[in-house]
């Protein structure tokens, strides 16, 4: 297993530093050497300066040193939104206790804004109506306040926000999310992160589109809407991302179908039907029937 010298080292030359660069400040060249062939330890602190020079989190090292696999935390967000998919609101309890507990130990920050963003999670799925308001809208600020807060966004609060994005406002959901497409450029090396970055782009177009309901409503986001779907064109997905692909066809017909262009629009959605059934994604093909109908029943 290499070291984490050598990942350092790999990081260190994609970002075309020299390593008296990266050492200035902080340590000699010849140790900074060492540590990177690894014959040489660091102490946290140094590397911690290190990786701020470098603007990235230690979460982000290890995301790249472990060659990008799956991190406990996005394991932690794939159980939370398995959860609310499913209403399973006995499970983001669990979650719940198992993140407070956390915070409570270690006093990180991260750990509350997980509680913050169960609390909502949970009480969107009970339908509490009793302080719900008073909670969502205190939690809501926190978060709010700590992706303004954060001025290099990594990997981690990629996640988060993709996660949180339900509750925001539609104003703060434009700006974060081009925030978040600014802040993934520096990132584009990195497969992963352009993989949450789609996702979260996706999201965005789904948010601003708006429920089914408000189809027959004047389409208040047009021009956003179409400056997230340039983002996406930009971002380039792979060829290999099938369902990515057809995810964004299914996207672009429902866009249609607001611009008042409802031929063009049904029919591009029931090409993304026709090609997720190929895939083998039939339950993705269902949904995405469903939600015509419910287009056609309500307009």
């Amino acid at each position: 297993m290499r070291t984490y010298g050598e990942t350092l080292r790999q990081i260190r030359e994609q970002k075309s530093l020299t390593m008296k660069e990266l050492a200035e400040g902080i340590c000699s060249i010849s140790f900074l050497s060492k540590f990177e062939r690894g014959d040489s330890d660091m102490t946290l602190g140094l590397f911690s300066m290190i990786l701020e020079k470098l603007m990235m989190s230690f979460d982000e090292f290890l995301f790249v040193h472990n060659e990008f696999q799956p991190s406990q935390l996005e394991q932690f967000f794939k159980a939370v939104s398995l959860a609310y998919k499913q209403s399973d609101s006995a499970e983001l309890r669990k979650l719940r206790v198992q993140e407070m507990k956390k915070w409570k130990k270690s006093g990180v920050d991260m750990y509350q804004y997980h509680v913050l963003m169960l609390d909502v999670y949970e009480s969107i799925i009970d339908n509490k109506t009793m302080g719900e308001e008073e909670i969502q809208k205190e939690d809501i600020q926190k978060l709010s306040d700590y992706f303004f807060a954060v001025e290099v966004w990594g990997h981690y609060e990629f996640l988060l926000y993709n996660a949180t994005m339900l509750f925001l406002e539609p104003e703060l959901v434009l700006q974060l999310s081009r925030t978040a497409y600014e802040k993934s450029i520096r990132y584009q090396d990195y497969q992963k992160v352009n993989e949450i970055i789609g996702t979260i782009l996706m999201n965005t177009i789904i948010y601003l589109l708006g429920p089914v309901h408000h189809f027959s409503r004047e389409m208040r986001f047009k021009d956003e809407l179409a400056e997230f779907f340039i983002y996406l064109n930009k971002l380039a997905l792979p060829e290999n991302k099938l369902f990515e692909r057809t995810n964004l066809i299914y996207l672009k017909g429902a866009y249609e179908w607001r611009l008042g262009n409802k031929e063009e629009g049904l029919a591009t959605m029931r090409k993304a039907i026709q090609l997720f059934t190929e895939l083998g994604s039939v339950g993705q093909a269902n949904r995405i029937e469903n939600y015509i109908e419910q287009i056609l029943i309500r307009n």
